[in-house]
């Protein structure tokens, strides 16, 4: 009897003890399983962290598809006929510009660039006349010419740029807003010259020099805001075609060093605000000629 005793004692805690075992056996494994789950989870939020990063650069990915390249692989030489056809174009990565879109014979509406470095765009956009707007690379440091482009509505130049070259947007007959976003230093000859839809540019505080005819024919600007910083106007900097500007404003801080006689000079009445016993107030009649009316 006391051996049947012993012996059921045995079996009972036997059992218990595999049932304890098996509990922890258990948790452990939900807690493997939730820990691997925990880790997916985070390797998915990772590759979410990856996209959105991606994504924030705003930048689309090239279709070299649509373009040829020259023998050696380092330059985009021109489009296939499938690139002629696109209306938006994105230029690849680190690849040298050796084509125009006017030779191509291209529809493209909007061009932006698959990378923001600086590159030489060369003449990719001289007479490029389907195109409506670019979205130039961030980084770049130098302005190509984009004149002729009788379709474009809109342009912004990035920060790294410091002067508008020469002709740069000449004859951009609906060239309506121009954005500047750096400190620019200079405007060049003609730079907007026969922009006759021209009706806003932010001139920054920069800017020392606007050379000849840069505005001239601008018949859609009326109101000018000069810089702080402008040392020189060229001659006919401003000429009008039809239509004159009306207004413009003058800085208290701006004295000039180097202008035209017919820097400013309208064919109608114009007005220009100076601030009362500033360069610009002092110096009025030497500056502003024609039919130019004080006004503080």
């Amino acid at each position: 009897m006391k051996k049947k005793v012993i012996s059921a004692l045995l079996a009972l805690t036997m059992v218990m003890s595999f049932a304890s075992c098996s509990q922890g056996g258990g948790k452990g494994s939900r807690d493997r399983d939730n820990g691997e789950r925990h880790h997916d989870e985070e390797e998915d939020d990772d590759r979410d962290d990856d996209k959105d990063r991606d994504d924030s650069k705003g930048n689309k990915n090239a279709d070299e598809g649509y373009f040829t390249f020259d023998r050696d692989g380092t330059g985009i030489n021109g489009l296939t006929d499938e690139g002629k056809e696109q209306e938006t174009l994105v230029i690849p990565a680190g690849y040298e510009i050796k084509f125009t879109l006017s030779g191509a014979e291209s529809k493209a509406k909007h061009v932006e660039f698959e990378s923001d470095d600086d590159i030489d765009l060369k003449y990719l956009f001289s007479g490029a006349d389907n195109l409506e707007s670019v979205k130039l690379p961030a980084n770049l440091t130098k302005l190509p010419p984009i004149d002729s482009c009788e379709n474009l509505k809109e342009i912004t130049i990035p920060k790294g740029v410091t002067e508008i070259p020469d002709v740069c947007f000449f004859n951009d007959q609906s060239l309506v807003t121009v954005t500047i976003l750096g400190d620019i230093t200079k405007i060049g000859k003609s730079a907007f010259n026969q922009c006759y839809s021209l009706e806003n540019i932010n001139l920054p505080d920069s800017l020392a020099e606007i050379d000849g005819n840069a505005f001239g024919k601008c018949a859609s600007l009326k109101t000018i805001t000069l810089p702080k910083g402008l040392k020189a106007v060229g001659l006919n900097a401003f000429v009008p075609r039809n239509d004159d500007v009306t207004n413009f404003i003058v800085p208290e801080e701006m004295e000039l060093e180097d202008w035209s006689s017919y820097s400013f000079d309208q064919v109608n009445e114009y007005k220009v605000k100076v601030v009362k016993g500033s360069w610009a107030d002092i110096h009025f009649d030497e500056v502003f000629k024609g039919e130019a009316v004080k006004e503080y």
